[in-house]
């Protein structure tokens, strides 16, 4: 399961990073990564923050949501095998159309001028 999560995480870290409020457990596994000390005793716990802060960030399937899952996914709701979905970023507080799709080289969410906050993300 570890490296499933790993490849996963290395795939998508990127649109993982915007996803995050706050990047430090996805920072926190890469730097584990790259110490070349990542056994899966120091491994899991770290796996285990990181999972715990997509699903807060509303990335309900985490990093342990499925290993074929393929990018981000989303549940058929039982009505055949689960599809890819595409991430947008959309206004905070549903009052405008503004759809942003995630930019990798972003250091940032996009930002809602209007409310002073970030943009929230779902899954099309």
């Amino acid at each position: 399961m570890e490296r499933t999560a790993i490849a996963y995480i290395c795939e998508n870290s990127s649109d993982l990073r915007q996803i995050l409020d706050d990047p430090a457990p996805l920072d926190a596994v890469l730097a584990l990564l790259r110490s070349g000390d990542a056994d899966t005793a120091r491994m899991r716990p770290l796996l285990d923050i990181l999972h715990t802060a997509l699903q807060a960030a509303g990335d309900v399937v985490g990093l342990y949501g499925g290993a074929d899952r393929g990018g981000y996914a989303v549940s058929s709701g039982g009505l055949g095998p689960v599809r890819r979905a595409e991430i947008v970023f959309h206004c905070p507080k549903g009052h405008c159309a503004r759809m942003v799709q995630p930019d990798p080289t972003a250091a940032a969410r996009p930002h809602c001028a209007l409310f002073g906050e970030d943009l929230d993300w779902s899954a099309l």
